[in-house]
């Protein structure tokens, strides 16, 4: 295990959260956002850092993403509806 740290930023959280909040209004298909690839780009750095061993903390809380699952229960946590919403995961690495 290694003990490099990296914080996930405030200000970083803050442009994630807005990849995922901005959205179209697609007809029948509801709401899509036109960024949610951006989001999902970032969000497997993210997943490749806790991969690799590095503790990332969220600044400003107690949240430590330091394994698979974690990172996991974070991210499906805040960004719910990729998982459904969106054809490619953060899990891949398509």
């Amino acid at each position: 295990m290694s003990n490099r740290e990296h914080t996930l930023t405030i200000e970083m959280l803050k442009e994630l959260d807005a990849l995922y909040d901005e959205t179209v209004i697609m007809g029948v298909l509801g709401r899509r956002s036109t960024r949610w690839g951006t989001l999902v780009q970032e969000l497997r750095e993210i997943r490749r850092l806790v991969e690799a061993g590095v503790i990332v903390k969220i600044e400003g809380t107690p949240t430590v993403l330091n394994t698979w699952e974690s990172f996991y229960a974070w991210a499906h946590g805040r960004y719910h509806a990729l998982e459904d919403g969106y054809d490619s995961w953060i899990g891949d690495d398509r």
